[in-house]
């Protein structure tokens, strides 16, 4: 976990990857916000399109993705996405449009990054 509170994972960019990433974000999702079944599959689902658009793009060789948490949100950034994911008619960007609350694609400092977004609230507090 980083300073921020993002938790951060980088694998090889690699297809025997995605889902180990699908994995870990799913888990940490469902540990740490209210979201049933049917979100958690949409949102594995949203972040295996997601790792295949950067490792079908001809990433640098390596798949990062962090997962932060905002009062009212899941966001899930993964990094180094082809130029062109926001393409309307792409279909992988449609699925996981369809998939998540709101997908963006945002550049900062140099660096591309494909942001799914999930509206939810915090799990509730274990006793």
């Amino acid at each position: 976990m980083t300073a921020g509170g993002a938790v951060e994972l980088e694998v090889p960019a690699g297809v025997e990857y995605v889902r180990l990433v699908r994995m870990v974000v799913a888990s940490l999702a469902g540990a740490r916000r209210d979201l049933d079944g049917d979100r958690l599959d949409d949102l594995r689902l949203a972040v295996s399109e997601a790792c295949a658009l950067v490792v079908g793009g001809g990433s640098a060789g390596r798949l990062a993705v962090s997962c932060r948490e905002e009062p009212d949100a899941f966001v899930v950034d993964v990094f180094d996405s082809p130029d062109d994911a926001n393409e309307e008619n792409g279909l992988a960007f449609a699925l996981i449009r369809a998939l998540v609350d709101d997908v963006a694609t945002v550049v900062e400092d140099g660096t591309s990054r494909l942001r799914l977004r999930v509206v939810c609230a915090p799990a509730p507090a274990m006793v």
